[in-house]
């Protein structure tokens, strides 16, 4: 799959792009079957969410399911990736975002270059993040919202916690306000199977999900593989394989999947 001039256009603009109907729905109904199972391990990849039994992130899933590592390789991800990027690029990081209805907790206004240079030591903020919605992603339960056109601002930052007790860079609210003021503000939603792609610098955020309804998301990031982490941090937070990407078959996704090996 190639991303369009204008589709391009519009990422090198908007710092982000909501692509409908990339993934089928048969293919949507295989990825979330593997779900519950690895919901169910008791693992430190399943961080919880804070003061709560319930699962915020499954973490490392490439590495823990096959149908997972297939999908970090697929054509209609990492070919655009190789179009946008331009070089070859390994997985920084994999994992669902689970925003299970009613207990599902948000994100704080951040950019992800902040934390990826300043705790996992990334030069450049070259990464994409590539989402895809396992659920139908809506205004009731928790979709990412940005501030259009503020990857190309300087935005000023201060160093915070997540829920997983991680570091985490926020920005200040009173540089919230000027941008969304001045830029304004969009949600990212769409049905089961939408492909998001945003950049490493984009303002974003997400609320609580207040829903009875779910809101998976699979994410993973493409880091350049010159544009390497220089810092140690778990590896659930940044992968240590850092070996390029190579795409698979289009239909890998409906194939008959085996275990991993332990």
């Amino acid at each position: 799959m190639r991303l369009t001039d204008e589709q391009l256009r519009r990422l090198d603009e908007d710092g982000f792009l909501v692509l409908p109907g990339v993934f089928t729905p048969e293919e949507v109904d295989a990825l979330r079957a593997e779900v519950p199972g690895m919901v169910a391990e008791q693992r430190p990849e399943n961080p919880r969410e804070a003061g709560k039994h319930t699962v915020r992130n499954i973490l490392s899933l490439h590495r823990r399911n096959e149908l997972y590592r297939r999908l970090v390789s697929h054509p209609r991800m990492l070919e655009p990736a190789r179009q946008i990027l331009g070089e070859d690029m390994y997985a920084q990081q994999v994992k669902i975002n689970l925003k299970s209805g009613f207990d599902g907790g948000g994100f704080e206004w951040h950019t992800d270059f902040a934390t990826h240079h300043n705790r996992d030591g990334v030069p450049r903020p070259l990464a994409l993040n590539f989402h895809i919605h396992l659920d139908d992603v809506t205004e009731f339960n928790g979709p990412l919202m940005f501030v259009p056109g503020s990857h190309k601002r300087e935005i000023a930052l201060q160093r915070s916690v997540d829920g997983e007790k991680w570091e985490l860079w926020t920005v200040p609210r009173d540089a919230v306000t000027s941008l969304v003021n001045e830029l304004g503000m969009v949600s990212a939603k769409g049905p089961r199977g939408t492909l998001l792609i945003f950049g490493d610098n984009l303002l974003h955020v997400s609320t609580s999900n207040v829903s009875p309804w779910s809101r998976w998301i699979f994410s993973v990031i493409y880091n350049p593989c010159t544009n390497q982490a220089t810092r140690d941090v778990p590896e659930m937070a940044h992968e240590r394989d850092r070996q390029p990407l190579h795409a698979l078959a289009d239909g890998c996704l409906l194939q008959p999947v085996l275990p991993l090996a332990a």
